[in-house]
């Protein structure tokens, strides 16, 4: 039993006879049959407190939550009394999650049912446990309180961000149903793959202009292309030490499988073959490219179990592993960080051998902390400090950048937030002008 702030004020207001009464018996008599009445009343108001079989509690929640993301969960509440309760209740997510809006206080009319709703943002991936849901129910009279503990432990697991593909799938199939009666997507515009000849309107590119067809029709016709299908896309997964940093709240190599999680799902709803390859120290896992739905599904579930590692990453073992086990020219995705060009010098030297096979796409992100620094305003000694380390970090970075760059490397260096859009930009780009 919980009292409350009202029989406390009670309580008090007991000790007045004692005070005014200067020590005669009346007084204290007074006082003494105030202050049992006030714990009887209280007695009352807790045998009237309905127990916790008066409510039904449910927490409703997908066994696979998405990292990084906000999942909604909701408890469902219902009185099986014919009273109305007044209550409190505190749900128990695991304690790596943020957290909003997990206590709540309710009204429950008679027979009515209730749903609560809040949301949790996972941090890491892995397996974790909801514990149990905590009920406070006032007393009628609002003297005390009844606590239980609902029993509601749950077992969840956290994926990679499976909620953006929901997004995506659904307005994959929105796209299709304005479509179905083509009974075949076609991407139309900057691809590499003939699909039909057509007149030639203003805003067609001079290079699309067949000139043999319009020299027997007696006018300009241009052809008209479709996104190359059925094209290889490798994705690398640097797991090494310094994919361990933490940026916001999470590490960069979650930011980056939730990125690459992304990309060969759209990839396979593209109809590309697309494939894995996580590596640290030494290559932990190998998917060779496939297409569909089951590759998406295979990749996701290697994603999951991706480990954290403080050891550092062994680029020259991955990319000799990657030549032996898959030689097809393909778009390579490589998911790493860079810092300087002579910490990088491993990682561009075999991109620059890789490009003259492959088309190579190197993603990075960039550190928001020593982004916020190099923008920041000094306004003292040490901020100037910060600042200027900021500003090297940065311009030594760029220069890591721009030798992939002049070695044919696309390189994508976004901000976590927009990591996965700007992947996914970036690979439709390709796939629209360059065909493998």
């Amino acid at each position: 039993m919980i009292i409350t702030t009202r029989l406390i004020v009670l309580l008090v207001l007991g000790a007045l006879p004692f005070a005014l009464s200067g020590g005669k018996p009346l007084g204290i008599v007074l006082g003494c049959a105030y202050l049992i009445f006030i714990w009887i009343i209280a007695a009352v108001d807790y045998r009237r407190t309905p127990k916790a079989l008066a409510v039904e509690v449910e927490r409703i929640c997908d066994e696979k939550l998405s990292l990084g993301a906000e999942n909604a969960i909701s408890i469902r509440l219902r009185n099986r009394t014919r009273s109305e309760l007044d209550l409190k209740l505190r749900d128990e997510p695991p304690y790596l999650f943020s957290i909003e809006g997990n206590v709540a206080q309710v009204k429950l009319k008679p027979r009515a049912q209730k749903e609560i709703a809040y949301h949790v943002k996972p941090h890491a991936r892995g397996d974790f446990d909801f514990g149990d849901i905590y009920l406070r129910i006032n007393g009628p009279l609002g003297l005390v309180v009844r606590q239980y503990r609902i029993p509601a432990s749950q077992a969840i697991k956290v994926y990679p961000n499976l909620l953006d593909i929901r997004k995506y799938d659904l307005l994959l199939r929105r796209g299709r149903t304005i479509e179905l009666a083509n009974r075949r997507t076609r991407i139309y515009g900057r691809g590499t793959e003939f699909e039909s000849l057509r007149e030639y309107v203003p805003d067609d590119e001079f290079r699309q202009v067949d000139w043999k067809a319009s020299a027997r029709r007696g006018k300009l016709i241009s052809r008209q292309y479709q996104v190359e299908r059925s094209q290889n896309i490798m994705i690398l997964l640097d797991a090494g030490r310094t994919m361990s940093v933490r940026v916001e709240d999470m590490t960069k190599l979650d930011f980056s499988i939730n990125a690459a999680l992304m990309l060969a799902y759209v990839a396979a709803s593209g109809d590309d073959k697309v494939g894995l390859l996580t590596f640290s120290d030494k290559v932990d896992g190998f998917l060779p490219p496939n297409k569909g739905r089951s590759q998406a599904l295979a990749i996701m579930q290697a994603l999951y179990n991706v480990p954290l590692t403080t050891m550092e990453s062994d680029y020259a073992g991955a990319f000799l592993y990657l030549a032996r086990r898959w030689r097809k020219r393909s778009l390579i995705v490589v998911f790493t960080d860079l810092l300087d060009p002579e910490s990088s010098r491993q990682i561009i030297t075999h991109l620059r051998s890789l490009a003259a096979n492959h088309l190579c796409m190197c993603v990075a992100i960039s550190d928001t902390n020593i982004l916020e620094a190099a923008r920041r305003t000094p306004e003292s000694a040490a901020d100037v400090y910060e600042k200027a380390a900021a500003v090297e970090v940065l311009h030594e970075r760029k220069q890591a950048i721009a030798q992939l760059e002049r070695s044919g490397v696309v390189v994508v260096d976004s901000e976590p937030g927009t990591l996965s859009p700007a992947v996914i930009n970036h690979y439709l780009q390709i796939k629209s002008k360059v065909q493998l």
